[in-house]
């Protein structure tokens, strides 16, 4: 165990779980972004969508209380969606010693993150699904209990990530134990969560919005939930299997590098797309 340990080691999981950190970020942004599009094109409204945001070009007076609603809202139902299958993919792996299992966990994490975390501030801020809100007339009541379902609904994955990442342990070692568990999560959580927040906000500059503005704050806050949790984690033991080895998953690491730099010079300067 102690040889398994290593800087080296260390460092093999944390570039596997920052690629996946990453990956699944700019996969969910731009399933949004295709959100947005699709849902555009239903009511015939011109948009522009970029590496970073999107423009609706039509008058005010053109917006209709169903398009608000479904426009606004569909990005976040799809990303539900795709949360829930990530994490029902996930358990599906959980028992196989591969990597890979973590690109499902940062999927799921980053799309409740998302969801959630747009219920509640969202809704407090009038920003992303808040317009939905806003057009629904809602009073401050319904509001603020919206809000704390947001809040209530970000707490549980915080203690649900804690069991996830000490279940997908077992694509390195045969057993997750409390000696080696700051290393596992420091390794598999907090440092791809720092190096990859970091190269999220590079990807989004100079035009960071509502999400990349207060999504790191929001996973933040959620890492130190996981972290508390974490340390009433039993220990583990696994099924033995050849295949199980502390390995960098080089082709996917460089296939995130690859979707990273071209996604954003691709989009640099936006699709526009008139209905």
């Amino acid at each position: 165990m102690k040889e398994q340990l290593s800087r080296q080691n260390f460092w093999i999981i944390a570039l596997n779980s920052t690629a996946a950190f990453v990956m699944s970020y700019l996969i969910l942004f731009y399933i949004n972004q295709f959100s947005y599009l699709l849902t555009a094109g239903m009511y015939d409204y011109a948009i522009s969508i970029n590496y970073s945001s999107y423009f609706f070009h039509v008058e005010p007076y053109e917006w209709t209380h169903d398009a608000v609603i479904l426009i606004f809202s569909s990005g976040y139902i799809l990303t539900l969606i795709v949360g829930l299958l990530a994490l029902l993919a996930f358990y599906q792996l959980v028992a196989d010693a591969i990597p890979i299992k973590v690109f499902f966990f940062w999927t799921s994490f980053h799309a409740i993150t998302y969801v959630f975390g747009g219920l509640m501030l969202g809704n407090l801020l009038t920003e992303g699904i808040g317009h939905v809100f806003n057009w629904m007339y809602l009073t401050d009541t319904v509001k603020m209990i919206i809000s704390l379902f947001g809040f209530f609904g970000l707490l549980v994955m915080s203690i649900l990530s804690a069991r996830l990442i000490a279940l997908s342990s077992n694509a390195y070692f045969v057993r997750y134990s409390e000696r080696m568990s700051p290393f596992f999560i420091t390794a598999q959580a907090f440092v791809p969560y720092l190096i990859g927040s970091a190269l999220i906000y590079v990807y989004f500059l100079p035009e960071n919005q509502f999400h990349e503005r207060y999504g790191w704050i929001i996973e933040g806050v959620m890492m130190i939930l996981f972290f508390l949790r974490a340390r009433y984690n039993d220990d583990l033991m696994f099924e033995e299997d050849d295949n199980r080895n502390i390995r960098l998953m080089k082709g996917f690491v460089i296939f995130t590098a690859i979707f990273y730099m071209a996604s954003r010079i691709v989009m640099h300067k936006g699709i526009y797309i008139e209905w």
